[in-house]
C-alpha cells in the first residue's frame, strides 16, 4: 500500500512522491495515477482488476464509456456487478464504441482519493475525428486529483472534534505531482511539479480530467495563452477560445493550445474553488518550450495571483440561458457537432423532476441517528452536522446482490406504496424505469443550497443533451413552483426553435441554488447509475439508477458471471443441524 517505501530503494521503479507528505494509499500498479490506457475507436479491452488490497473490495468503473452490449462491464457495485473481494480477480472484456477523453476509477467506498484512478483515451480515426485539421499533435494529458494527507476512509464519516476537516481537499495534484505548503508552518516540500514540454509553433490537442472526490471545483489557466475549448466528456463541440477552465469530479475537457508565445516556460495553474478558496489550495505545474528555461522567467503565483477573461464552467450561473458568454461560458451555450432533432420536439416521452439536498440529522429532534434501532448511514461536516445525502427525496440503498442479474435484489427496490408510509428519511434503492428508446428529460436542481457547493451529476451508459441550465439569484430554496416556471421557458423555448444543437456532456455541474436540465435518447438498455460525484454525497444516498427497456433487450450475463447476496437459511432443530442420525 505505501509506495512511498520505494522511494528510499535506488532505481525503483514504484516510487509515489506525489507532493511529499507521507501517508497511506491504495493505488493501482503502484502508479498514481494508475496505468494509462490508449486505445482506438471499436478496439477489445481486457483488463483484470486483481485485488490484492486485504479485507477491502474494489470494482472499476469505465467513466464516459456507454458499455452499450457490454453492460456486465460498468462496474457499480450491487448495480451491474458484486464487489470484488480481497485475493480475487474480476475480468472486464469490452469493445470500446464510443471515443473521447474518458477515465477510470473505483467505484467502491472513497476510494478514488486514495489513488485508484486513472486515465483512459479512445481516439477516432483520422476520417471521423472533426477536429483533425485544428491541431498538430494529441499527446498531453493534464490530469487532476484532490489529496488529503490520511487515507480517506479517516474522513468517512468525518471528524467531530478532532481537526474539524469536513471533506476539504488538502492539496491538489497534477498528474501526481506536485508541492504541499503547510499554511501553520510556512514550510513547503520538495516535490515535483509536472512539465508538459512543446514545440513553438506546434498546436497541441490537450486532454483535461477532472478525478476530484471532496466538494472543492479545479480553476486551470496557461500563463499567456488561450484554451480552445473542442469537446466536453468526450463530446466534440464547435471550438471555442477561453481564459480560464473551471472543472468539478467527473468532467473532461478537451481543448487547442497554440504554442505562439516566446521560447520560455510558463506556469499552468490549478486553484481549488469553493471550499478550496477558503485555504488557497492550489498546484503548479510547467509548460515548457523546446530550448527554454526549466524554471518560467516570471515569479512563482500564489493562489490570488489570478486574471479576468472568459472562464468555461464558472461559478456565475445566472445568465446560461442567455447568448451573453463573457464573463462565464456555460456549458450548455456550445454547439455540439452532431445533430439531435429527435431531443427537440416540445414534449419529450417522459420527464422526472428531480430534487437534490442534505437532511441534516441535527436540525431534527428525535435522535434519528443514533437512536437504539437505527443505523443510518451519515457524514460529518465542518460545521459538526451529520448529513444524509437526499436524491428525488429517497437516499439510495444498495440491495444486497446485482440488479442487473441477480433477481433476488428486486426486493431492495423502493416500492410505489413505501414513500406514503416510511418515515424521513427514506431509504431503499430508487428505480426509475424508462421504456426503450424513449426520449428521457431530467430536470435536477439544487432544493436547499449549500453555501460555496456546485454538485456534479454524472449518468452511467450515456452522454445527455444540456438544454437548460440557471441559478435563482440571490440564494434561496428551490420550490416546485420555482421548477414548473423553469420547465415551462425551457418549453417556450422549444416551440420558438432557441435550441441550436445542445451539447452533449455525460457530467453537469448544476451551480448552487440552481438547475439543469438535459435530455438523451433511452438507446441503450441496462441499468445505469445517476449520481453525484462527490465521493461523500453519493456513498451516502445522492443516486438512483435508470433501468431502460427489459430483460429481453439485454445481452445474455457472461457464463459462470460472479452472484453475491444475503444468506439466511431457515433455523433448524439441532439434530438436523449437526447431521446427527434420526431415530
Amino acid at each position: 500500500m505505501r509506495a512511498e517505501f520505494a522511494c528510499d530503494i535506488q532505481g525503483s521503479n514504484q516510487c509515489i512522491v506525489a507532493d511529499g507528505i507521507e501517508k497511506t494509499l491504495i493505488p493501482i500498479n503502484r502508479q498514481l495515477p494508475g496505468p494509462p490506457i490508449e486505445v482506438c475507436l471499436n478496439d477489445r479491452v481486457i483488463v483484470d482488476v486483481q485485488n490484492a488490497a486485504m479485507g477491502m473490495e474494489v470494482t472499476m468503473h469505465w467513466h464516459g464509456l456507454f458499455q452499450n452490449g457490454f453492460q456486465f462491464y460498468d462496474g457499480v457495485p450491487y448495480v451491474t456487478q458484486c464487489p470484488i473481494a480481497s485475493s480475487s480477480t474480476f475480468r472486464y472484456d469490452f469493445v470500446v464504441k464510443n471515443s473521447g477523453t474518458h477515465f477510470y476509477h473505483s467505484h467502491i467506498s472513497t476510494h478514488m482519493l486514495d489513488g485508484q484512478i486513472g486515465s483512459f483515451i479512445v481516439k477516432d480515426p483520422p476520417s471521423k475525428n472533426p477536429h483533425r485539421n485544428l491541431y498538430d499533435k494529441d499527446e498531453i494529458v493534464i490530469f487532476l486529483s484532490d489529496w488529503i494527507h490520511e487515507l480517506s476512509f479517516e474522513r468517512f464519516p468525518g471528524y467531530y472534534r478532532y481537526n474539524i476537516l469536513g471533506q476539504s481537499a488538502q492539496n491538489i495534484l497534477i498528474n501526481g505531482l506536485g508541492n504541499y505548503t503547510n499554511l501553520k508552518t510556512g514550510k513547503t516540500t520538495n516535490g515535483s511539479l509536472k512539465v508538459f514540454t512543446v514545440k513553438k509553433g506546434e498546436r497541441h490537442r490537450i486532454r483535461m480530467i477532472n478525478s476530484f472526490s471532496t466538494v472543492c471545483l479545479a480553476e486551470l489557466r496557461i500563463e499567456k495563452h488561450k484554451l480552445i475549448i473542442i469537446a466536453q466528456d468526450g463530446e466534440n463541440v464547435k471550438s471555442k477560445p477561453v481564459d480560464k477552465i473551471v472543472s468539478s469530479t467527473g468532467e473532461r475537457v478537451d481543448f487547442i493550445l497554440v504554442a505562439n508565445q516566446s521560447v520560455d516556460s510558463y506556469w499552468i495553474q490549478v486553484r481549488g474553488l469553493g471550499e478550496c478558496a477558503e485555504t488557497f489550495v492550489q498546484q503548479l505545474a510547467i509548460l515548457k518550450y523546446e530550448n527554454g528555461p526549466s524554471q518560467p522567467s516570471t515569479p512563482l503565483l500564489n493562489y490570488n495571483d489570478t486574471i479576468d477573461g472568459v472562464t468555461y464552467n464558472g461559478l456565475n450561473g445566472t445568465l446560461c440561458n442567455t447568448n451573453i458568454t463573457e464573463p462565464v461560458l456555460c456549458v450548455n451555450q456550445l454547439e455540439s457537432l452532431e445533430n439531435e432533432n429527435d431531443l427537440l420536439k416540445v414534449e419529450p416521452d417522459e420527464r422526472h423532476i428531480l430534487p437534490f439536498w442534505f437532511f441534516n440529522y441535527t436540525d431534527t429532534s428525535e435522535n434519528k441517528l443514533f437512536n437504539s434501532s437505527s443505523y443510518l448511514p451519515f457524514f460529518s461536516v465542518n460545521d459538526r452536522s451529520q448529513l444524509l445525502s437526499i436524491f428525488n427525496d429517497i437516499a439510495f440503498e444498495s440491495p444486497a446482490s446485482n440488479l442487473l442479474t441477480q433477481s433476488s435484489s428486486y426486493q431492495a427496490i423502493c416500492k410505489k406504496n413505501q414513500l406514503s408510509t416510511c418515515t424521513e428519511p427514506c431509504t431503499c434503492a430508487q428505480i426509475i424505469k424508462t421504456k426503450l428508446n424513449n426520449v428521457v428529460e431530467l430536470v435536477m436542481y439544487d432544493a436547499i443550497p449549500v453555501q460555496d457547493l456546485d454538485h456534479p451529476f454524472h449518468l452511467h451508459g450515456y452522454a445527455f443533451q444540456v438544454f437548460s441550465m440557471g441559478q435563482f439569484w440571490p440564494t434561496r430554496n428551490i420550490s416546485r413552483e420555482d421548477i414548473n416556471e423553469v420547465i415551462q421557458e425551457h418549453t417556450n423555448r422549444l416551440r420558438r426553435g432557441e435550441y441550436k444543437n445542445p451539447p452533449g456532456k455525460d457530467t453537469a455541474k448544476i451551480p448552487m441554488g440552481g438547475y439543469v436540465i438535459v435530455r438523451f435518447k433511452a438507446d441503450n438498455p441496462g441499468w445505469w447509475l445517476l449520481h453525484c460525484h462527490f465521493s461523500w454525497h453519493h456513498i451516502t444516498g445522492m443516486e438512483l439508477v435508470i433501468l431502460v427497456g427489459d430483460k429481453n433487450d439485454l445481452p445474455p450475463t457472461p457464463k459462470n458471471f460472479p452472484k453475491c447476496d444475503n444468506w439466511k437459511p431457515p433455523v433448524q432443530i439441532s439434530n438436523d443441524y449437526l447431521f446427527f442420525p434420526k431415530n
